[in-house]
């Protein structure tokens, strides 16, 4: 499942930055150059989330396509050595919010805005009541 297409990141950069990025001869956009970043790209994602979330996760909120948009950019860039700065600071921006999600920090919200279902299971533990308590011990 893709958080992201073609499509998305064009929305962001020009036919002819992306020719120029994917491109060996210029002239028209590499799709397979352009699927192997957003590839890429996802697999950060679900790396990060994947602690958190049971992924891929369907449907793709909002937030997590700009993500994953920002992050198959910078691969792209990579690919030919020189990360303009804008770029560089959206993907560690991208990076430090996903770590922020998989320790539990921030939640990713789905385009209803509730927080998207996950994996972890919650434990309730219980016990006897204590035996010594402050108000049980006063008379020693």
């Amino acid at each position: 499942m893709a958080y992201c297409t073609q499509d998305d990141i064009l929305k962001m950069i020009s036919p002819e930055e992306l020719a120029e990025l994917t491109a060996e001869a210029g002239g028209t956009p590499d799709s397979q150059v352009v699927a192997d970043a957003i590839s890429r790209g996802e697999a950060e994602i679900e790396a990060y989330l994947g602690t958190v979330y049971a992924v891929p996760l369907s449907p793709v909120p909002p937030l997590l396509k700009a993500l994953a948009v920002d992050l198959a950019i910078y691969h792209l860039y990579s690919r030919r050595s020189v990360v303009p700065p804008v770029r560089k600071q959206k993907y560690e921006a991208a990076v430090t919010f996903l770590k922020e999600v998989a320790a539990g920090q921030a939640v990713v919200a789905t385009a209803s805005g509730q927080p998207a279902a996950t994996n972890r299971e919650t434990t309730e533990l219980t016990g006897a009541e204590r035996l010594f308590r402050r108000d049980t011990l006063k008379d020693w």
